[in-house]
């Protein structure tokens, strides 16, 4: 595991931190990376991609690929549910989950296994706090999502693990970044933290979410933009979806997270 900085001596050359320059990196859903769309806003077929820099407003994303070394995409194939490609400056590079009606399932599930430490990451925008918007789960008992602007809820086995802020608030159409942490093993404890306007900067290492809770239950993340299949719909955007299964990011992993993720 690294957290010693912005870079690494290997060999006298120096080197960028990168998400895999931290252990065991399973999904990783890139800003502005590996995005195609296969129908415009009509439901007309096209081909346009990230890659090709054609991408236009309004596109149907069918699919968010894995970038780097990780394997796990994320895909849709029914146009109703895709998320949407947004050419606003703020937003472009990012995906909207346009209405509280879009999901994306990945090719491969995570499968967060019981009494094992894991990483996540999100960088969103939340539009629309009136309901539960979800991140990412595969049923109505495991998933993690917003209950509301204060507070996070992480459910395992039918069990919420909710963490809240104890001052200021996420504030609608501004990016997030937030960091969910599980360690030491079999003993589970999870602790949340988040970086984003002034009320919630914090530390360089992110403003903690409550008090740390323990669960040491499995977690599997099926489909991100939702709680659960057509669950809990996220309503905003999602610039970068990242797990590290089987690490629990240090206080200085947790610096090279936010800045790598803030600074793209």
């Amino acid at each position: 595991m690294l957290g010693l900085g912005n870079s690494m001596v290997t060999g006298g050359a120096l080197s960028e931190w990168t998400p895999e320059s931290l252990s065991n990196l399973q999904l990783w859903l890139k800003f502005n990376q590996n995005i195609t769309s296969d129908a415009d806003s009509s439901d007309s077929s096209h081909t346009h991609s990230t890659a090709a820099g054609n991408m236009a407003d309004e596109d149907r994303i069918n699919a968010w690929n894995a970038f780097g070394s990780t394997s796990i995409n994320a895909v849709q194939t029914t146009f109703a549910d895709k998320p949407l490609w947004e050419t606003d400056a703020a937003d472009v590079g990012g995906l909207k989950f346009a209405n509280a009606a879009k999901i994306m399932d990945l090719s491969s599930n995570v499968d967060l296994d019981a009494n094992t430490d894991f990483t996540i990451a999100v960088r969103f925008k939340c539009t629309d706090f009136g309901s539960a918007r979800g991140f990412m789960g595969s049923a109505s008992n495991e998933f993690l999502r917003l209950n509301s602007n204060t507070v996070l809820r992480v459910k395992i086995n039918g069990t919420n693990r909710d963490f809240t802020l104890a001052s200021g608030n996420m504030l609608s159409n501004q990016y997030f970044t937030l960091l969910i942490v599980r360690s030491d093993g079999s003993t589970g404890n999870i602790n949340a933290y988040i970086r984003g306007n002034e009320s919630l900067s914090g530390t360089s290492t992110g403003t903690q979410m409550g008090s740390q809770l323990a669960d040491a239950g499995e977690i599997t993340i099926s489909d991100i933009g939702v709680t659960h299949d057509e669950g809990g719909n996220f309503k905003g955007f999602l610039k970068d979806v990242l797990i590290w299964d089987g690490t629990a990011a240090s206080s200085g992993d947790r610096k090279e997270i936010f800045d790598y993720i803030e600074g793209q």
